[in-house]
């Protein structure tokens, strides 16, 4: 059974909130990836090509890394009342199939005017940090 998206209101969060989300990355969520956004890029998708670059293996793509953020606000922080409206990725270190990364976001700023939160975001392998970034979310309820 899929895991339901957390219902919060807007007055319910608060600065200093965290959630946090693991993700397994495989071959099948790379695949369905590439064929989603259409980037088929040789990095990702090409083991041959791929043997050839500084990374010496495939790397994931960024964006699905980005996605692994949306997941995190949309199911969790704040979930179902969330709207994404900007979204800020700084790239540390490539992600490979296999790893198991954990995204991590905690709510830095929230505006009673606009029902809007700051999140700030890591997501690790490990203890290594590959990406950092930031996020404006609306809250709808």
């Amino acid at each position: 059974m899929k895991e339901r998206a957390h219902v919060r209101s807007f007055e319910s969060i608060q600065v200093g909130d965290h959630e946090s989300i693991e993700c397994p990355i495989t071959e099948e969520i790379i695949a369905s990836f590439a064929e989603m956004s259409g980037d088929q890029n040789p990095l990702h998708v090409d083991d041959a090509y791929a043997a050839g670059t500084p990374f010496r293996k495939r790397i994931v793509h960024g964006m699905l890394l980005g996605a692994f953020v949306s997941q995190l606000i949309g199911m969790k922080l704040p979930g179902n009342n969330a709207l994404l409206v900007k979204e800020s990725l700084e790239f540390k270190k490539p992600a490979y199939i296999g790893d198991v990364v954990t995204v991590r976001g905690v709510v830095t700023h929230k505006s009673d005017a606009t029902s809007l939160i700051e999140l700030e975001f890591t997501i690790v392998r490990g203890d290594e940090t590959l990406v950092v970034g930031n996020a404006l979310v609306r809250v709808l309820a």
